[in-house]
């Protein structure tokens, strides 16, 4: 066999595999016309094989009219394929080819009448056609239709039904230009021009890249495939240019007798080449893409940029109509939806954009959408997943993105199409994945965290009723004697009506009494009221002190002397009065509960600075109790961690968080065996003020 022969005999084989694949994955219009292209452009392989194999003119010139048959045939399947692809099914279209059925079904009557090629004429790479005037009608009709086809094509890339049209048009346009040049040399032998023949090798190029853009769902733009061959030319350039030239100095200089020097320079430059081209290829491949396609390289980076930016996110309105808008104005498409589970977890309801009415997804589709794992093609679901698919056609979904935790579906993201027509290409949903799994772990954290607050607020009013169930223990007392004193006038009063003293005094006394009584539970009840957070100017001393005077009965039952020292002149605090309360509630009580009988509990509050210098107030508890443990002082704000046998281990945690939400400062200095001092340090209200610009 002529080595000519193998070129056309490999790429017949490799069109056939190419036909093989396509129609392997179904049997739609455009897979069979694509496939009876294919057909047509095997036998125009096997027609130059002929030519090229058989060492006498008269077989190869008799294999090659028999296989000439389907090259009359190219043109007007040519323009047939691409017909369906663009779906230029109009009656013009139609007529156009069978116009050109009819010529290549004359053609192929003529070719067997030997019009179309007198014989075969020997050439350098094997036997070649020389043609009769008929075969000049079969170049017209080749240049025609093959120039109908391209501007078919043309005009659907500027005006596609949708973007997998314009994409795959846009491969079209690829193949057409980079195998066009190599099948018009199979013309030019024909009319004298004697260039080596390389369509064989161009229309395998061509009918390989259709086949992608036909077969392939996850479609790469045509960006990814110029940007990956001009910067590996720019890489592999910068490698071997400079290395081909030193190695062909060093020939030069050391002759044809060290042919085994060069050889090895030959190898340490294919070895450095090796090493060498894929880094500069990654360091000039952003460049390239940067250079040539800007808006795409911009919302790619854009993508990039949301991905880390939606896991600082942890409200989750915020969270979304973030994650919405920037997916709309990134990706410029035509509208984007999000449904992510209510708060009860049992359903799914639309979350971006907001609408007028609840709307929720029902049980079957949620369960369809449990099957996807990663973001997903509309086109990718019409056999895998029937109910998703009429999902994203009822909807106008062009890609579906699933928000997954484990195995739990989190939420899920509807995107149109894009308004400029572009895929969503295989980086596109690559990078989408990346925003998915950012959006995922900030939706989490923002479950996480509203459940934190929840369970925040449960646990401030928890301590606060237990704080208010001990004080409440140590009023019984306090309210009990006064009552007694009532209780004994009331008795003694129809005994003691006519004495006026009596009656003067003992009124008097019980009144006061009362009025105590009244003093206290008022105090108990503002204690425990459950109010919304309002930070304003506060006073420490007038909203204070009912909590020291509250205290004083819980101090006396157990024999400890409260005392507290206000400094004159103090400024405010912007607080929460509430939360100020409880935090000094809290804080008393450990200090009189960890103290023995005879010891002193002192509330001292006075002037100080937050770290920084700024103006505050410092609240110091201190007892003269056993002290804390140096081993211990680390944990005793960690919730739930205690000491004490029928302690909860909250109060102190909460202490903590309200401390730090009011934007102050909490320390403890501890020396056992001689007590403890808890130190709260609050911002002046006039720093505030100062902030916020008021």
């Amino acid at each position: 066999m002529h080595h000519h022969a193998l070129v056309p005999l490999v790429a017949a084989v490799a069109n056939a595999i190419i036909f093989v694949l396509v129609l392997r994955g179904g049997t739609n219009p455009i897979r069979r016309a694509f496939a009876w292209m294919t057909l047509t452009v095997i036998s125009w392989n096997l027609d130059i094989f002929a030519l090229y194999y058989f060492p006498d003119a008269d077989s190869a010139l008799w294999w090659s009219m028999v296989f000439r048959t389907g090259v009359c045939l190219v043109p007007a399947a040519v323009l047939h394929s691409v017909c369906v692809l663009t779906g230029a099914t109009g009656r013009r279209w139609w007529s156009v080819l069978a116009v050109g059925y009819a010529t290549g079904l004359f053609l192929i009557v003529e070719n067997f009448r030997g019009a179309l090629v007198h014989r075969v004429t020997p050439h350098p790479w094997g036997w070649y056609i020389e043609a009769a005037p008929l075969y000049s009608l079969m170049t017209a009709l080749i240049l025609v239709y093959f120039t109908l086809s391209i501007a078919l094509v043309a005009h659907t890339y500027r005006h596609p039904s949708d973007a997998r049209q314009r994409t795959q048009t846009k491969f079209w346009l690829l193949a057409i230009a980079v195998s066009g040049p190599f099948d018009l040399t199979n013309l030019l032998p024909v009319y004298g021009i004697n260039v080596y023949p390389l369509g064989s090798f161009g229309n395998a190029l061509y009918l390989g890249v259709i086949a992608y853009a036909i077969a392939r769902h996850r479609l790469m733009d045509v960006d990814y495939v110029v940007r990956k061959a001009v910067s590996f030319f720019l890489a592999a350039s910068a490698v071997l240019v400079p290395g081909g030239l030193v190695v062909f100095m060093l020939g030069r200089a050391v002759g044809a007798e060290q042919a085994v020097v060069v050889a090895c320079a030959a190898v340490a430059l294919a070895l450095l080449s090796v090493v060498l081209i894929p880094i500069f290829q990654e360091a000039l491949e952003t460049r390239v893409h940067r250079a040539f396609f800007r808006k795409l390289y911009d919302y790619r980076r854009r993508l990039q940029e949301l991905a880390a930016a939606l896991v600082h996110l942890v409200d989750r309105s915020q969270l979304i109509r973030r994650l919405g808008e920037s997916l709309t104005e990134i990706l410029d498409v035509d509208g984007c939806e999000i449904f992510v589970p209510d708060d009860s977890g049992r359903r799914v309801m639309l979350a971006y954009p907001t609408p007028a009415s609840a709307e929720t997804l029902s049980e079957d589709v949620v369960r369809a959408l449990e099957g996807l794992a990663e973001p997903v093609l509309a086109s990718e679901l019409e056999r895998a997943n029937p109910t998703a698919a009429r999902l994203f056609n009822d909807r106008g979904w062009e890609v579906g993105i699933p928000l997954r935790v484990k195995d739990r579906l989190n939420g899920f993201i509807g995107l149109g199409q894009k308004k400029d027509f572009r895929i969503f290409s295989g980086e596109d949903l690559q990078l989408l994945s990346t925003v998915a799994t950012g959006a995922t772990v900030a939706l989490e954290n923002a479950s996480l965290s509203r459940q934190l607050r929840r369970s925040e607020a449960v646990l401030e009013r928890a301590n606060r009723l237990s704080s208010l169930g001990t004080l409440a223990a140590g009023l019984a007392h306090e309210i009990r004697n006064p009552l007694v004193a009532v209780k004994t006038f009331l008795d003694l009063l129809p005994q003691r009506l006519d004495d006026a003293k009596f009656l003067s005094e003992f009124r008097e006394l019980s009144l006061s009494e009362l009025r105590r009584v009244t003093d206290l539970i008022s105090d108990l009840l503002a204690l425990g009221k459950s109010r919304t957070a309002e930070r304003r100017p506060v006073d420490l001393p007038s909203t204070l002190e009912p909590v020291v005077r509250l205290m004083e009965s819980s101090a006396r039952k157990r024999q400890v002397e409260l005392g507290s020292r206000w400094e004159a002149n103090l400024p405010s605090v912007s607080a929460d009065p509430d939360q100020l309360k409880q935090i000094v509630l809290n804080l008393l009580l450990n200090a009189i509960e960890s103290s023995s009988a005879g010891g002193h509990v002192m509330l001292d509050v006075h002037g100080g600075t937050l770290t920084g210098a700024a103006p505050a107030v410092v609240v110091e508890v201190q007892d003269r109790g056993p002290g804390i443990p140096a081993d211990q002082l680390e944990h005793i704000f960690h919730p739930f961690y205690t000491t004490k046998e029928t302690g909860t281990g909250l109060g102190l945690a909460l202490v903590h968080q309200m401390v730090v939400d009011h934007g102050g400062e909490i320390a403890v200095d501890s020396t056992p065996g001689q007590g403890t001092v808890f130190r709260v340090t609050l911002p002046a209200a006039q720093l505030e003020l100062r902030r916020t610009g008021t």
